[in-house]
């Protein structure tokens, strides 16, 4: 099925379950999708659609800025790197291997594959964000975990979608996803902080941000980077 929205004809993907209601979401790359109940007909799909056309045109807004925010090289000519753009190249080599030298990010390759560029920026991206995570978690250490008799965290990169940093108190280990690199290192600073939190308040009550808040009292203009 085909709907007019912003005077585009846009495709909608129905998947039809047992449920009692219609519900309507935006993929990641911003394609209108629907499930509904087996019975509901398209007049009735095609209603909710409309009445939520301005809903539906901010999100793919949205998500087209993230797509385009979150770029790893394979799309180029441009990505973002710890907020700034850069231009991207790509170079024959030995071996895989990134550069970023001022507004040039260097893709040294030796097969220019998708998959390649792919493994090779997130692995340079987590080296990074490991790097400046590193340099900067004096303070939570002495702060959060020296004052309250709690061990120092073990920190790792991961490649996540749908979370910016996970924390295992019990374990003692912070894990931050290597999008991260995409934004300015102040996001960073408060994801890792947002972990750390997590060792005090397991949970995201207001006790928890307002452990943030008294270590960040900028938090929100941060947090509001990342969405």
């Amino acid at each position: 099925m085909d709907v007019l929205i912003g005077g585009v004809s846009q495709p909608v993907t129905i998947t039809r379950k047992r449920m009692k209601n219609i519900n309507l979401r935006i993929s990641k790359d911003g394609m209108i999708q629907i499930s509904c109940p087996h019975y509901a007909s398209e007049a009735e799909i095609k209603r909710l659609i409309y009445m939520n056309e301005a809903w539906i045109l901010e999100q793919q807004l949205r998500r087209k800025q993230e797509n385009e925010i979150n770029r790893e090289g394979v799309n180029g000519p441009v990505l973002y790197w710890l907020g700034e753009k850069k231009y991207v190249r790509y170079l024959p080599a030995k071996r895989d291997s990134l550069t970023v030298d001022g507004d040039i990010l260097t893709f040294y390759l030796k097969e220019e594959t998708d998959e390649r560029i792919e493994q090779t920026f997130r692995k340079v991206a987590a080296k990074e964000i490991l790097r400046l995570a590193e340099e900067r978690r004096g303070a939570w250490d002495a702060l959060i975990c020296h004052a309250h008799g709690l061990p120092l965290p073990e920190i790792t990169m991961r490649y996540m979608t749908s979370r910016w940093g996970v924390c295992y108190p019990r374990k003692a280990k912070i894990t931050l996803s290597t999008r991260l690199i995409h934004y300015p290192v102040e996001c960073m600073e408060y994801v890792l902080l947002h972990e750390y939190a997590h060792f005090l308040v397991q949970n995201h009550s207001p006790a928890f941000y307002a452990v943030i808040a008294q270590y960040m009292p900028d938090y929100k203009e941060r947090r509001k980077r990342l969405k």
